[in-house]
């Protein structure tokens, strides 16, 4: 009995040596890029909408679809002020139309949207209600390296009938001592979370946290 829970206590310290260390490899998952119909841009880092762009402006697809996330009360607060605290789509906007992306090439889809579940269901109710989308099969999905893995878990599982490329952004290179850098340590830690608990059943919507 000691022997196993001993060898049980030395599996788990091994396995929770290796997530420390490759955690960064464990998170990414990207796949090889090609030609899409679409491009979806996830809310989040700026730098998702400027990668955005420049694989529009390549020729990868003929349109940008856009996550309206959740606008917070702060923001909100600052804006009844008198403060002009622009949206997170509406800088996104800004910053396609600054990579010469034209408008007619962008349309935005959900409302409120908090968590990579949400965005994902967001986009099926889009494409259930726009039957004019239902030419869209390939989807070029944008996001940040280490949200990789788990943003394309769930747009697979969520719209089984698409078919999801999913790549990272090039600017934010990940540490290899990444528990020494201030940003990419909590961020490991909180998506290695989130991937823990999705794999468990669990899923953050905005409708269950009001």
């Amino acid at each position: 009995m000691f022997a196993l829970l001993g060898a049980i206590t030395f599996l788990g310290i091994v396995a929770a040596a290796i997530l420390f260390f490759y955690a960064p490899a464990i998170l990414q998952q990207t796949d090889k890029l090609e030609k899409a119909d679409a491009i979806v841009v996830l809310g989040g880092q700026y730098f998702r909408p400027i990668y955005a762009a420049e694989l529009y402006n390549e020729g990868y697809a003929p349109q940008i679809l856009v996550s309206k996330p959740i606008i917070y009360t702060e923001v909100k607060a600052l804006r009844d002020l008198g403060i002009n605290r622009k949206f997170q789509w509406e800088i996104y906007r800004e910053v396609l139309l600054k990579k010469g992306v034209p408008e007619s090439s962008i349309n935005y889809f959900g409302e409120d949207s908090m968590s990579t579940i949400d965005e994902a269901e967001q986009l099926k109710k889009m494409f259930n209600e726009k039957k004019s989308d239902a030419d869209i099969k390939k989807i070029i999905l944008v996001t940040s390296p280490l949200h990789t893995g788990r943003a394309g878990k769930i747009f697979r599982d969520t719209l089984p009938d698409k078919e999801f490329i999913v790549v990272a952004t090039p600017y934010e290179p990940i540490s290899e001592k990444w528990w020494t850098n201030f940003r990419t340590a909590p961020y490991i830690i909180l998506e290695t979370t989130k991937n823990i608990y999705y794999y468990l059943g669990g899923a953050f919507r905005s409708s269950e946290q009001r």
